[in-house]
């Protein structure tokens, strides 16, 4: 269709308040009737006011509709006469669009809504003032809370909380110790949301979880020592009853040939051997169970490479790259550094012996605001099964090792504040310390 119901309508009447005014001239200027020209004009009044008339109502329409966008309101009545069919089809079809839109929109709040208020994770919802804006379940159990209007309550009961949720300097994530023992794990994450600032905090009780990796330590403790103490006992047993088999007859002593003296004697060495090899064991234990407290002190990263450096040198067969990319002071215990800095160098080496190439080295340098001291090596690493374990007291993939050296050197680097972590890239082995910086 050329023309629209509604474009005819606005045609014709111009049409009209076009012909009227002709006439209105005509009769005025060319005839002697009087009372005509003022009809013609009554007549061009009439269709202009309802033109008008027509047009404003066409405005209210519009109005009306884009008052209903604004605030949701599709239930809006709109003058049907006063435009085409093609624009009341579309006004028709934007309104259910719209308040498809809207019931949909409304239909996944809740949904969210009821989500978060069966979730196990404490969550809440707080404007930038501390006005409450959404609890779930969780948290006002969590709480013992039957509503909270502000968080500001929260600070005679739960000061620890209260303080972790207001504090402007606060991580992303932080441990909280709550009551009967509870180890919470309290995350936030900062928005906008129609220009006004919300925070989302997030409560997870995760006491459960650290038993659990607690109770898995224990137990690959208990299997590393009860296969260590086994190694030392089994033998020792086997040896003793092999000695007494020999030496008592019917509960006396007997005599001995040359032949089974000697063997004897090899028995007892072997059993002082073991024994002294299970004492060892145990001062290990004591030394790993031991609690580490590190007299810190400054010390400039140059000085430390330099007073480990030759230690190594003298007792390894391979030369050792140091590169001090940080070049400033650490805050550290300088025996207790060294000892953990000779282990790992002392480890490399081990790891590379017999390789045509051999390259260990010690580095320290600055990533993402921390101060990272790495000992690297080509040899072939360690495997996968065995990753998991490394740190373990007492696990060790040597013939002569003791398995303390590395989790000794964690618990030192723990002490300090840093991590002690296993890295294997491109084919290189990597022992990384990591301390904050400042």
């Amino acid at each position: 269709m050329i023309f629209s119901k509604g474009f005819l309508i606005v045609l014709i009447r111009v049409l009209l308040i076009v012909a009227f005014s002709i006439g209105m001239v005509y009769t005025y200027l060319e005839t002697d009737l009087s009372i005509t020209p003022y009809m013609f004009a009554a007549l061009i009044l009439i269709v202009s006011v309802e033109l008008t008339w027509r047009q404003q109502a066409q405005e209210r329409n519009w109005a009306s509709f884009l008052q209903s966008v604004r605030y949701g309101d599709f239930s809006r009545v709109y003058e049907k006469k006063t435009h085409s069919k093609d624009l009341q089809n579309a006004y028709q079809l934007i309104t259910e669009r719209m308040e498809s839109l809207h019931t949909d929109r409304e239909a996944e709040f809740r949904l969210l809504q009821t989500v978060l208020r069966h979730v196990s994770v404490a969550v809440i919802c707080y404007r930038e003032n501390g006005e409450v804006v959404f609890t779930n379940k969780t948290f006002n159990t969590l709480l013992e809370l039957v509503s909270l209007i502000h968080i500001d309550r929260l600070a005679e009961d739960y000061p620890n909380i209260h303080q972790a949720m207001t504090n402007d300097t606060i991580s992303s994530s932080e441990w909280i110790d709550h009551k009967n023992g509870q180890k919470l794990l309290l995350k936030s994450e900062a928005f906008k949301l129609k220009g006004k600032a919300y925070k989302l905090v997030s409560l997870t009780d995760i006491r459960s979880s650290l038993e659990t990796k607690e109770l898995e330590s224990y137990q690959k403790l208990m299997r590393v020592m009860t296969h260590e103490i086994m190694n030392s006992t089994t033998p020792i047993l086997s040896l003793i009853r092999v000695v007494n088999k020999k030496l008592i007859k019917e509960g006396e002593l007997v005599a001995l040939a040359p032949k089974d003296q000697k063997n004897i004697a090899t028995s007892l060495e072997a059993i002082e051997d073991r024994t002294s090899g299970m004492l060892k064991f145990v001062e290990a234990y004591k030394q790993i169970n031991r609690p580490i407290e590190p007299h810190l002190e400054l010390i400039e990263s140059r000085v430390l490479i330099d007073s480990i450096a030759p230690l190594i040198a003298s007792t390894a067969a391979i030369d050792i790259t140091t590169n001090d990319q940080y070049n400033g002071t650490l805050e550290v215990d300088r025996a207790l550094m060294a000892q953990v800095l000779i282990n790992l160098l002392k480890n490399a080496i081990d790891a590379v012996e017999g390789l045509e190439a051999p390259m260990v080295s010690l580095k320290i340098y600055i990533e993402s605001d921390q101060i990272m001291i790495q000992v690297e090596d080509n040899g072939p690493g360690v495997s996968e099964s065995a990753v998991s374990e490394i740190f373990v007291p007492f696990y060790t993939t040597k013939k002569e090792g003791s398995g303390i050296g590395l989790a000794l050197s964690r618990k030192i680097v723990k002490a300090h504040g840093g991590t002690l972590e296993y890295t294997r890239n491109s084919g290189k082995t990597s022992f990384v310390i990591q301390f904050p910086l400042g």
